[in-house]
């Protein structure tokens, strides 16, 4: 079959989004699939490229400030002219323009459409700044009145999928617009289930990009409170910015109140050496403010690794570890799984077994298949 896959990032981008569709798209080309991804065009980029045998297309769309910009004409056009000769179109994602600029044309699309969702926007509050309420004001109007108005073009699907029979999104679609979402979770890549039998690693560790809503302040302030003076802590980003300053200015002040503690801030990691991270780490930890499916639990769970989350999404559906609320709740268990080595693996196997029944790649791009061919 001829797949159209249209969604906001793409490689060499890296995200949650990317990365399940890049798995996706990359696993229906060796299903015997052919598949063109139409993702948003940046400066520098090819307009047209090949990558693991999927056609990359990029065009000049995107969505800034929550408004949707670009050659919004040009865009459908090359959408429709694709599916003329195409068997399926995926769009991935609502609140972009990939996806929602092309609403008023769905019925001129005579295929199959899926609408490949990854949760939605989080009407619940996180902070109280006057910056952070502006802006989380024009959101929650913004975005409350796009799905507001939107329900008769989600109809329009043939299918909607969703990431877990208890996330938001598939909730939202249940309730507002009576719409029975399919399901498939999020999976972890092959190099993450090869378990580490190194002894020595003593670190404990956290794989996100450097940002305000991944919330390593809140790792590391639970990380001064526990009892663990010889362990040490590993944040891992894509690259460095000015919330890893202020994350390292953090740490200064945190020595001084608790003592020195060993923190390493990592950047332009790659995946294999990350995979190795995860495998020797003794722990995994999250505390981000906002998360749909998180795929870095996954790999933790993969690789065997009891994980300590705060309670968002469908974290605390997860098998293989524990939801906290808090800094004080997050370093004690961070001490439990530290000082009761059996315990920790207990965990550590229970997602693991979950992982590898469930979450992997292989598995996930069948069920997308069997989705697809039904």
């Amino acid at each position: 079959m001829k797949i159209i896959i249209t969604v906001n990032t793409y490689y060499p981008f890296t995200d949650g989004v990317q990365s399940v569709t890049q798995y996706q798209a990359e696993g229906l080309i060796k299903l015997g699939h052919e598949v063109t991804v139409v993702t948003v065009m940046h400066e520098g980029m090819k307009k047209i490229e090949w990558h693991n045998g999927v056609k990359i297309i990029r065009y000049n769309i995107q969505t800034k400030h929550a408004f949707h910009l670009g050659d919004k004409s040009g865009y459908r056009s090359l959408i429709i002219s694709l599916c003329k000769n195409s068997d399926v179109l995926i769009n991935v994602c609502t609140q972009t323009a990939t996806t929602e600029v092309l609403f008023p044309i769905l019925t001129k699309i005579n295929i199959t459409k899926i609408l490949y969702m990854h949760g939605m926007h989080d009407f619940s509050w996180h902070q109280a700044n006057l910056l952070y309420s502006i802006h989380k004001i024009w959101n929650d109007i913004r975005w409350g009145w796009d799905y507001l108005v939107n329900g008769r073009y989600f109809k329009k699907y043939n299918k909607v999928i969703q990431l877990h029979k208890f996330d938001s999104a598939t909730l939202f679609f249940k309730k507002i617009y009576n719409i029975d979402s399919l399901v498939v979770e999020n999976a972890a890549e092959d190099i993450f289930f090869k378990h580490s039998t190194n002894k020595d690693s003593d670190y404990i560790l956290n794989v996100s990009n450097f940002d305000k809503r991944k919330n390593q302040e809140l790792i590391l302030e639970a990380f001064y409170k526990s009892k663990q003076l010889n362990t040490k802590l590993v944040l891992v980003g894509s690259r460095k910015n000015k919330y890893t300053k202020y994350l390292e200015h953090l740490k200064h002040t945190l020595d001084e109140k608790y003592g020195n503690r060993q923190v390493d801030f990592l950047e332009k990691v790659p995946r294999k050496k990350i995979a190795e991270l995860v495998q020797k780490s003794r722990l995994y930890l999250m505390g981000s403010k906002w998360e749909a499916f998180p795929i870095a639990l996954v790999e933790a769970m993969a690789a065997g690794k009891p994980f300590i989350s705060t309670d968002v999404g469908i974290v605390r559906y997860l098998p293989g570890g524990v939801t906290v609320k808090n800094t004080q709740e997050m370093a004690y268990w961070i001490d439990l799984f530290l000082d009761q080595n059996q315990i920790a693996d207990d965990y550590g196997k229970i997602g693991n077994k979950y992982a590898t029944n469930n979450l992997t790649i292989k598995n996930k791009v069948e069920l997308l298949e069997t989705i697809i061919r039904k």
